[in-house]
């Protein structure tokens, strides 16, 4: 404006200095599902480019159901607050529809409005370690090769050599620095006993259990050149990085009956005009497992009795009246 000879230089300084002192807040409320939202933004631009949806006048059906979005922010909140004194602050939850890959709520912080935390950043997106959550996918890999939930593995000390020179042996530890001696598999993975997992997965090999990750649905688990080159048998235990909605689509496929289907978020776009540009399209999806494969994880995963000796009778993954089968996993 000044330039134009609109405004005098003394004006011009005198509205920076007003801008200097501005401070732009953001206020809960203003935003609804604002992680969602932002991965809604991501996606278009993917599709489109910034400037058609900076200035293209969209209308856009997202798969979001609100009620389930705004129960899981506020679970995400009150479990963090319950154990804030172990020095947890943040966390992160998908809730997908495994029959259809439709997500139902995305929350990626604990308060996406906590900039002095960095609430704004999408945990639920982001590669962290992912701990023994995707022992089912390994064990998965082994009964597809002949091996059963009856499968005896020994949860001995044991030391693994490396193919690395100057490596010390790999030596892994259970959770409770306790060995159990002969374990059938329904009770390894049931109870996330450590070291049977790492026997199961050198067996079976680290290339196999990558493929099937990836086909699931973990993208940083393509079994390539570099990343088999730069992972060993603590993979099973969270050696690799995944992100939460990789997870949720990895488990959906255990859900669905060993089938496959991309989530997504997008149901679809119009143009300014109304028509509409962009549907999606339901799909049969990919048959990844066998529906028997899927149905003894999913049953393992639901078994109280296989759980008990680390978890007890009446933990936290116990739901009464509901069947569901869940997976811990634990990183520092």
């Amino acid at each position: 404006m000044r330039e134009d000879g609109k405004i005098t230089r003394k004006q011009e300084q005198d509205a920076f200095r007003e801008v200097e002192k501005f401070t732009f807040t953001q206020k809960q409320g203003n935003l609804k599902a604002p992680h969602f939202v932002q991965y809604i933004r991501e996606q278009l631009v993917k599709l489109y480019g910034e400037a058609v949806v900076e200035n293209g006048n969209l209308s856009v059906v997202t798969t979001l159901d609100y009620e389930i979005q705004k129960n899981t922010e506020d679970i995400v909140f009150e479990e963090i607050e319950k154990i804030e004194k172990f020095d947890v602050g943040n966390g992160a939850a998908i809730v997908m529809d495994p029959k259809t890959g439709a997500i139902l709520a995305m929350v990626g912080s604990r308060d996406y409005f906590d900039t002095e935390h960095e609430g704004n950043f999408n945990a639920a997106t982001a590669h962290r370690q992912p701990g023994s959550a995707l022992k089912p996918i390994m064990y998965a890999t082994a009964f597809e090769k002949g091996y059963t939930p009856a499968t005896l593995l020994m949860d001995l000390k044991t030391e693994f050599p490396t193919n690395v020179p100057g490596q010390k042996t790999y030596i892994p530890e259970n959770y409770d620095v306790k060995y159990r001696g002969p374990m059938q598999i329904r009770f390894t993975l049931g109870n996330s006993v450590n070291v049977p997992a790492v026997k199961m997965l050198a067996r079976v090999g680290i290339k196999p259990v990558m493929q099937k990750a990836y086909d699931m649905g973990i993208e940083n688990w393509r079994p390539t050149e570099e990343n088999l080159s730069n992972v060993g048998l603590s993979l099973v235990l969270g050696g690799r990085e995944v992100t939460l909605l990789e997870m949720a689509t990895a488990y959906s496929v255990f859900a669905n009956k060993g089938v496959k289907k991309d989530a997504f978020s997008i149901a679809e776009v119009k143009d300014r005009k109304g028509k509409s540009i962009y549907k999606h399209k339901d799909s049969k999806g990919v048959k990844i497992l066998s529906e028997e494969v899927a149905f003894l994880i999913s049953h393992i995963l639901l078994d109280n009795n296989a759980r008990k000796e680390v978890f007890g009778t009446n933990s936290f993954l116990n739901i009464a009246g509901r069947t569901v089968s869940v997976k811990t996993g634990t990183t520092d």
